[in-house]
């Protein structure tokens, strides 16, 4: 009968630990939750949610919806970053009062994945001003080729975008429309070898040693719109085996490094870039010279004026 009381009052002494235990953890996980709640006020969270909103809906079919209906319209879109949407509306905004146009309320075909797209970014992205470029464009001069520059922004890194910034290389909008980003492969093969051909007509005296041409293409092969990847260089009048006749490297000011490889490949791949190998030509019936190297395309050079990379 002892044994029995002894085990009973052992058995209950282990339930009121672990009672006090759990009563321990629940007050613990309230205290945590409530810090947290505390750190961002509700108010202050909903505000901030509902910004964005309130700043795109004048170039929305959505203009004059108030309240509870502008709300829904919120609730319909699958968002992720309501922070970085803020940001992008507050930049484009900003755009739209600076141009000359009257904006005007966008599709919904172009708006609705648009944003879905844009809330993906982390609030501070470089990307974000990709994003606004493009909604300020859509707003003034609506182009239904947006929709499909929406989907090229949705694919790009922020490294990727900045390098096809750098190979676009200028802000001069009409300057993309008189040269080389309408050309055909077989036409931008010409270009660069007439461009390395006058470049070596221009120098006086002509150079005698290889140095001296290696330095003219590394001068002047750095060209608007074209990032050159790889040249190759070798003296025609010698002989082969003799490694000072040859030289081969990279554009010093070109965009393209070797750790861009990929992202390079993937500008080729949406088209935004194309890569070109020129195979072996010959300068002034001496120099043998190979260029390999990425150019801005058609679509590139749209993409580039409606996302604000040129003016």
């Amino acid at each position: 009968m002892a044994r029995k009381l002894s085990k009973r009052k052992a058995s209950a002494e282990v339930s009121a630990r672990v009672k006090a235990t759990a009563q321990v953890a629940a007050i613990a996980k309230y205290e945590v939750r409530k810090n947290i709640t505390e750190v961002v006020p509700p108010d202050v969270t909903r505000a901030k949610a509902g910004a964005w909103l309130t700043l795109i809906s004048p170039i929305t079919q959505w203009a004059g919806l108030k309240g509870d209906q502008l709300a829904h319209k919120r609730d319909l879109l699958r968002l992720q970053q309501e922070e970085s949407l803020y940001e992008i509306a507050k930049r484009a905004r900003e755009k739209i009062a600076s141009s000359n146009f009257v904006p005007q309320a966008v599709p919904n075909k172009f708006l609705v994945p648009f944003l879905e797209k844009a809330s993906l970014e982390e609030p501070g992205n470089e990307l974000i001003e990709l994003w606004s470029s493009l909604l300020a464009s859509a707003a003034t001069e609506y182009d239904p080729h947006y929709i499909h520059f929406a989907n090229l922004i949705s694919q790009m890194s922020a490294r990727q975008a900045r390098l096809f910034s750098e190979t676009v290389g200028t802000d001069e909008a009409s300057y993309l429309e008189d040269t080389l980003f309408d050309l055909q492969t077989e036409f931008l093969i010409d270009f660069i070898q007439n461009w390395v051909q006058d470049a070596h007509s221009r120098l006086s005296p002509n150079p005698t040693h290889i140095d001296e041409m290696w330095a003219m293409i590394q001068r002047d092969l750095h060209q608007v719109g074209l990032a050159v990847e790889h040249v190759e260089l070798e003296d025609g009048t010698k002989e082969m085996s003799d490694d000072d006749e040859h030289r081969h490297g990279h554009i010093k000011e070109s965009p393209y490094q070797d750790a861009f490889e990929t992202d390079f490949a993937i500008l080729d791949a949406i088209r935004l870039l194309k890569y070109v190998d020129t195979g072996y030509f010959v300068v002034a019936d001496r120099w043998r010279v190979k260029v390999m190297c990425y150019y801005v395309t058609a679509l590139g050079r749209e993409f580039a004026k409606a996302c604000g990379i040129v003016s």
